[in-house]
């Protein structure tokens, strides 16, 4: 059962710019029932055990949105012929036997328990930086057998972490082997498939989402990514885009067509696209880590988002090749370096944002009444030095539910 408590001796942040000092929240039933001055704690709660803050920083847990713990193997090799300068990403990603197709093939060589256990320990990398709810995506296991054992699995995950877990079906990767993404009677069987055999049988199992990579370099074509995110659509399934991550592949239409929840990268910003995507209350994601992994030049441009009214998420991206990023605030500390953000909206990007992109609307990633009581415990005067302080171990403690977690290396045993 969730746990009740009066949290005194708190500084909570109820923004990325504005601290409260000295409040208390009040957890009951795993959900914030008040927080305030703590010499104004209603007598209806004198009943309840006191945990004291010790003057340290209260925020929400941190949400991240976007995701792939589950896969096999790592590409470090890649990495290291990229810094050896003898191939580039697009090199890789084009290769039968590298990039995304490495990954696939290492992770279906490898064991149930054995992935579960590598996505227990890089789950428990992103709690150890404050995470208290996070996505995890299929999309290395492409063929729809191998997609939906990869489903199970993340119910599984979902099952066995001590927080809350989202679970995203990547319908739409890449192309198999065997699938020419230039003969059209060839993708078209393989959308065909997608969207006959593998979406009503991932419904059955259940997801929060589908989602689609397009992209002219390696990902799906606008009109295949349509179909998927269409079929999706229709059957009331939310949906989500990766898109304009390597060329302009006017994917961020797409987005808003769908009323897409969130599209990540959007390195290609059309000014339109982005327009409608306000309309339509999609959440940008950005992915800071890809950025300074892949040394790119491209990268989403925040003032084009922001005077267009599109909320902004930050996340870590966390996959084998272009993010290899275990650290949420470090994600946030790289959305201010490297894109612009500022502290206060890299820490929306990784709070509320972030929740936003996931469809939460509990109030997940806030500290307001009623919210579940996620909370984070840093070691630090306010959220923009949580940020500041590039991977730095501020976090004292967390809690998912009103209980805390272990944060422990151990727990990930």
């Amino acid at each position: 059962m969730p746990e009740s408590a009066v949290i005194t001796d708190a500084a909570v942040a109820v923004s990325g710019e504005e601290v409260h000092r000295d409040h208390a929240v009040v957890v009951d039933g795993g959900t914030i029932a008040w927080r305030g001055p703590q010499d104004e704690i209603p007598d209806q709660w004198s009943g309840l055990g006191r945990w004291s803050a010790e003057g340290r920083l209260v925020t929400p847990g941190l949400v991240d949105c976007h995701t792939h713990l589950l896969f096999g193997g790592d590409r470090r090799a890649e990495f290291a012929e990229r810094a050896a300068g003898s191939g580039t990403y697009r090199d890789q990603l084009a290769g039968a036997a590298s990039g995304v197709r490495a990954t696939v093939s290492a992770t279906g060589a490898t064991g149930d328990d054995e992935l579960l256990a590598a996505a227990r320990r890089r789950a428990g990398w992103l709690i150890r930086s404050g995470v208290t709810t996070l996505e995890v995506k299929t999309g290395y296991g492409l063929e729809p057998d191998a997609e939906l054992r990869l489903l199970r699995l993340c119910h599984r995950l979902r099952e066995e972490l001590p927080v809350r877990v989202r679970i995203t079906l990547l319908a739409g990767h890449v192309y198999p082997d065997g699938v020419d993404r230039d003969d059209e009677e060839q993708t078209a069987e393989w959308i065909t498939t997608l969207c006959k055999d593998l979406l009503p049988a991932a419904r059955e199992i259940g997801v929060d989402a589908v989602e689609v990579y397009l992209d002219e370099d390696g990902g799906f074509t606008l009109d295949d990514a349509s179909t998927v995110l269409e079929t999706a659509y229709k059957t009331k399934t939310p949906t989500r885009l990766q898109t304009d991550h390597l060329s302009d592949s006017a994917g961020a239409s797409l987005a808003p067509a769908f009323y897409a929840k969130a599209a990540a990268h959007l390195n290609f910003p059309d000014e339109a696209a982005l327009s409608s995507m306000a309309k339509s209350g999609t959440t940008a994601v950005a992915l800071p880590g890809s950025v300074l992994e892949l040394g790119e030049s491209d990268r989403p441009d925040i003032g084009a988002l922001r005077a267009a009214g599109v909320p902004v998420a930050i996340a870590t991206g966390l996959n084998p090749g272009t993010s290899p990023l275990g650290s949420l605030p470090l994600a946030a500390h790289l959305g201010v370096v490297l894109l612009g953000m500022t502290p206060a909206e890299a820490y929306a990007g990784v709070t509320v944002h972030a929740a936003r992109a996931l469809g939460l609307a509990d109030g997940t990633g806030t500290v307001d009444v009623g919210a579940p009581a996620d909370l984070a415990f840093w070691d630090a005067d306010d959220p923009s030095e949580v940020i500041y302080w590039a991977g730095a171990p501020l976090l004292h403690s967390v809690w998912a539910g009103g209980r805390e977690v272990e944060v422990s290396r151990e727990f990930v045993q």
